[in-house]
């Protein structure tokens, strides 16, 4: 984990959260490490550098 960690709190509808929470359980890990691991995941295959399109703007990527 990097010496800086950053906080950020993600709204969600109840039926997500317990979906998540349900599989984060069945692999033994923390709600937060699931999702990092989702985001990182996603992040890789898409190739983005992390910067975000404006939105509505189709990519130019």
């Amino acid at each position: 984990m990097p010496e800086t960690v950053v906080h950020f709190q993600v709204r969600m509808p109840p039926s997500l959260h317990e979906h998540l929470a349900s599989r984060a359980r069945s692999e033994k890990t923390s709600l937060n490490a699931l999702i990092v691991s989702i985001l990182q995941r996603e992040q890789e295959c898409s190739g983005r550098d992390g910067t975000a399109d404006p939105p509505g703007e189709p990519s130019a990527r």
